[in-house]
């Protein structure tokens, strides 16, 4: 192997590296960034269940007496 050929081979595992270094770089930057999509997705997952579970509150609250099951209305118990 020459001097010429030594170097070329240097130049590109150089570059390979650096490539390699690039693509690991962004890659984690990916993952940094699905983690983040992950954790706002279940931020507005608690948020969505937590007005949907206040809604159905005031909607049973706003049903007539006659729709909402009491344990107290069945016979027998006062």
């Amino acid at each position: 192997m020459t001097d010429q050929e030594a170097i070329k081979l240097h130049e590109l595992i150089v570059e390979l590296r650096a490539k390699l270094k690039k693509t690991l770089q962004e890659l984690l930057q990916t993952r940094k960034d699905l983690d983040l999509e992950r954790e706002e997705h279940q931020l507005t997952q608690l948020r969505y269940d937590t007005i949907k579970n206040a809604v159905d509150k005031v909607d049973r609250l706003n049903q007539p007496r006659s729709a909402v099951e009491i344990p107290a209305d069945e016979k027998g118990v006062k």
